[in-house]
């Protein structure tokens, strides 16, 4: 009686995950089915209404525009607008319209505007030449839409749906005859046919999917019957029986003619005290030590945080600086550092390296690098021999190899002068007068290569408004799924639009595109930044 109880229990749940399982099959095949079918669809008439924004944009001589918006519709004007309307008809579109852009990207002026008769109605009416309409409550995306066109020229289409079905809007560029992009060309197109191409496709794909899901199920919960669920419930019988009887066997699992892995299991169940008796102990070993390590490793992430400087803005008596920095660790513990403190009332350093490795090892060679190269600094303003003196200390028994990159500069508050050296570190980059670039030096020899390494100290002058952006590789380095790597024409682009920010705001701003650039790819290298401004 037990075993038929226990039979009914186990029958139902593995029955009943097949039936999910078969549920759920059917429902990612009609959402698949669908998200394919709707990309198709998407595709078509992106292509379609491009092709017709491109006809239309060939209508147009970009070289008339400024004339227009100085003297008003002439006849080149009138003659564009009638192929337009022409086109918007016979390209069964819903509007046409050619806008040009502020360069502030706040405010838009409409060139042309052609209405489909097929949806003119009270709702919808011709915007006028001339007449200027504001873009500052326009999403960010959309502006940046509109950017990609006045810029790149480039060409995006958007789409929107709704009972009827939706739209798609395509925007292109209009160029005058020097190819400079003086306008914007604007496409809609109604796609009318999507909702009932929806409707019989969701039709037709769902009771093709029921239908092959109620075969799947019948063959399989066949199968799942006599070749699993049968002979694990006699296993399971026996291992209970095995239990209560001090490993005395029946005999019942000679009844298990499976050749595959239920057969296995069930002649490996007279090894199952002695196999699970060991396995447990074992495993209670295992896991008792992975929980002490992963104890240490959380008190070991704690320290190394702390270790850093986490006091943001760093000196209340300093108000010249702004600095704020940042560092993520690829594991556990990592190898990057950053430092910054006063030699003096008036010499500031800081300090960024990356050490060879990952994890602990790495993690403890960065104790050290960091402890050698501050106690360095407070007594030399050199920072080619503060890098000397920290290498040779770092060779004496470096049998490990490691080694650890480095970029530090001294900060002469008073006079603005920036000293600094470079040993095989990524060059930081720069913000003086507008503009930014890579801080470019020959860089010397890592730290820890190589002993009696002379080290090159090199100047520049910051004044006020200058910033400095340091980082370690694993910003540029850092790779999206296809294994790109993020690099540095991207990084330098991102920077560029930081202006204005402050130093958390900048970190915040490049970490989150690093983000979207990964897309969700593991961290594999340390990541730390730090951002420095001079304000006078």
């Amino acid at each position: 009686m037990k075993h038929k109880i226990r039979f009914s229990a186990l029958a139902v749940k593995l029955l009943m995950g097949a039936i999910v399982f078969g549920l759920l099959m059917c429902l990612f095949n009609i959402v698949t089915g669908y998200n394919y079918f709707k990309k198709q669809m998407e595709a078509m008439y992106a292509t379609i209404n491009c092709q017709l924004a491109k006809t239309g944009s060939s209508y147009i001589e970009g070289d008339y525009i400024s004339d227009w918006l100085e003297n008003g519709p002439d006849e080149h004007w009138g003659s564009a607008n009638e192929k337009l309307q022409e086109l918007t008809e016979t390209g069964e579109l819903a509007f046409i319209y050619v806008t040009v852009i502020a360069p502030d990207y706040k405010s838009r002026t409409y060139i042309f505007d052609t209405i489909n008769e097929l949806v003119s109605s009270e709702e919808y009416k011709i915007i006028p030449f001339g007449k200027v309409s504001s873009l500052e409550k326009k999403e960010a995306s959309y502006i940046e839409n509109l950017r990609l066109v006045i810029e790149e020229g480039a060409s995006y289409s958007s789409f929107v749906y709704n009972k009827t079905g939706g739209h798609v809007t395509t925007a292109v560029p209009v160029y005058d005859s020097e190819k400079n992009v003086v306008a914007i060309m604007s496409a809609v197109k109604p796609m009318n046919e999507v909702k009932l191409y929806r409707t019989n496709y969701l039709r037709s794909a769902i009771w093709t999917a029921i239908i092959l899901t109620l075969v799947f199920l019948i063959i399989y919960t066949s199968s799942l019957y006599f070749g699993v669920i049968k002979p694990i419930v006699l296993i399971n019988g026996e291992t209970i029986h095995f239990a209560e009887y001090h490993g005395e066997l029946t005999g019942i699992l000679k009844k298990i003619k499976n050749h595959d892995e239920i057969g296995t299991l069930a002649k490996s169940v007279e090894k199952m005290s002695i196999d699970m008796n060991r396995y447990i102990s074992d495993l209670t070993h295992a896991t008792a030590e992975k929980e002490r390590l992963g104890a240490e490793l959380g008190v070991a992430t704690h320290i190394q945080a702390e270790m850093l400087p986490r006091v943001f803005p760093p000196y209340e008596n300093h108000p010249e600086l702004e600095l704020y920095a940042t560092m993520e660790p690829a594991k556990e513990v990592g190898g990057d550092f950053y430092d910054f403190f006063m030699i003096d009332d008036d010499h500031f350093a800081v300090v960024v390296g990356d050490v060879s490795g990952k994890g602990v090892p790495a993690a403890l060679f960065m104790v050290i690098a960091k402890t050698l190269l501050k106690d360095a600094a407070m007594h030399s303003d050199s920072p080619a021999d503060i890098f000397s003196r920290v290498n040779d200390i770092l060779c004496e028994g470096n049998e490990s190899g490691l080694f650890v990159t480095c970029w530090l500069g001294i900060l002469t508050i008073s006079s603005g002068e920036l000293q600094f050296a470079n040993a095989g570190h990524n060059p930081p980059v720069f913000f003086h007068d507008g503009n930014y670039s890579y801080l470019n030096s020959k860089p010397n020899l890592m730290l820890a290569a190589m002993p009696g390494m002379k080290y090159a100290t090199h100047s520049m002058s910051m004044t006020s408004g200058d910033r400095l952006f340091i980082y370690t590789d694993g910003v540029t380095e850092a790779t999206d799924k296809e294994n790109e790597l993020y690099g540095e024409e991207r990084l330098l682009n991102i920077l560029k639009m930081t202006t204005g920010m402050s130093s958390k705001e900048i970190l915040s701003f490049v970490r989150d595109d690093i983000e979207g650039f990964v897309n969700g790819a593991a961290q594999f290298d340390d990541i730390t930044m730090l951002e420095m401004a001079v304000k006078k």
